[in-house]
């Protein structure tokens, strides 16, 4: 669609929208018109089954409002383009026909679907048992959890050069000594941008051995809430501060039951899908010879 096109289809959308007679409270109207044309209630609630199950229920006014103003606008234009004759164009009986086959087919696979889920057996039995086999499997390392302020060096940089910025970073370490807050330090400080806007911390666990050998030292001699002093790294110099520690834990069963339940619900309903698919497959391959391939390819 051009660009006039567009701003053009935006703009009457955003008139209609505008203009439309809202459902104002007191008795339910039958029809909401935008001054151009109407629609009725049960046509509206047809429509709104397009839309995620859950959708319409949640919809403010504005939005339900938005909604029927570009029904209307759409409806309109259609009615242009049904008197032009585009629905009669190749291309477009195509596009129609395609879009009807995956919506159907879709739906079909779907509610199919549905019912093979029915006919699934009791899996916690076989969640326990392969919960025992990968036992290990269900391991946490050990771990911790750091914020950091980062003070990064270059020494092509005249600013930031080592003693520069060692500089610079103890006289932070001093002010975080004396009692200012870590996070707001970070956030005005850190070099690390993106962990900065986060009070300075790293996101999630970090497993032992993932970290930089010279900042995870430093990180594991902490306790929860210390705070290191300077430790450098080929990054820079950072001001490290604990925030959890984990040791090693054996996840129990209960802890990943669900996640077994999961992965063995969607192994025996696609294996069950894929047997539920063999009736619809071909007998035989299907072969192009050349002459049939160039005649497909052709506009």
């Amino acid at each position: 669609m051009k660009q006039s096109q567009t701003f053009w289809l935006q703009s009457l959308r955003a008139l209609g929208a505008a203009s439309l007679l809202g459902l104002a409270a007191g008795a339910q109207a039958s029809e909401v018109s935008d001054g151009v044309s109407g629609v009725s209630l049960a046509e509206v609630r047809t429509e709104l089954k397009a839309l995620p199950a859950d959708m319409p229920a949640s919809m403010t006014r504005a939005q339900m409002t938005q909604f029927i103003s570009n029904l209307l606008v759409d409806r309109r234009i259609e009615k242009a383009a049904m008197a032009a004759g585009t629905a009669n164009l190749p291309g477009v009986r195509a596009s129609i026909a395609k879009a009807t086959r995956n919506v159907v087919v879709s739906a079909y696979v779907d509610g199919e679907t549905k019912k093979l889920a029915q006919t699934l057996p009791d899996l916690e039995g076989l969640a326990k048992e392969r919960y025992e086999v990968n036992k290990a499997t269900y391991v946490l390392p050990e771990g911790v959890r750091v914020a950091h302020i980062l003070f990064r060096v270059n020494e092509e940089n005249p600013q930031s050069l080592d003693q520069v910025v060692r500089s610079k970073a103890e006289k932070i370490l001093a002010e975080l000594r004396n009692g200012v807050d870590f996070g707001g330090l970070a956030r005005e400080y850190s070099e690390d941008h993106v962990s900065a806007r986060n009070k300075g911390e790293l996101p999630g666990w970090s497993n032992k051995g993932t970290l930089v050998p010279s900042f995870e030292e430093a990180a594991y001699a902490l306790k929860p809430d210390e705070v290191s002093g300077l430790v450098r790294s080929r990054f820079g110099y950072h001001i490290i501060k604990l925030l959890e520690k984990r040791e090693v834990k054996q996840r129990t069963f209960d802890e990943v039951k669900q996640h077994l339940l999961t992965g063995l619900r969607n192994d025996f309903l696609g294996t069950k899908r894929a047997e539920w698919m063999k009736v619809y497959q071909g007998a035989n391959p299907i072969v192009l010879d050349d002459a049939t391939l160039e005649a497909l390819r052709m506009p």
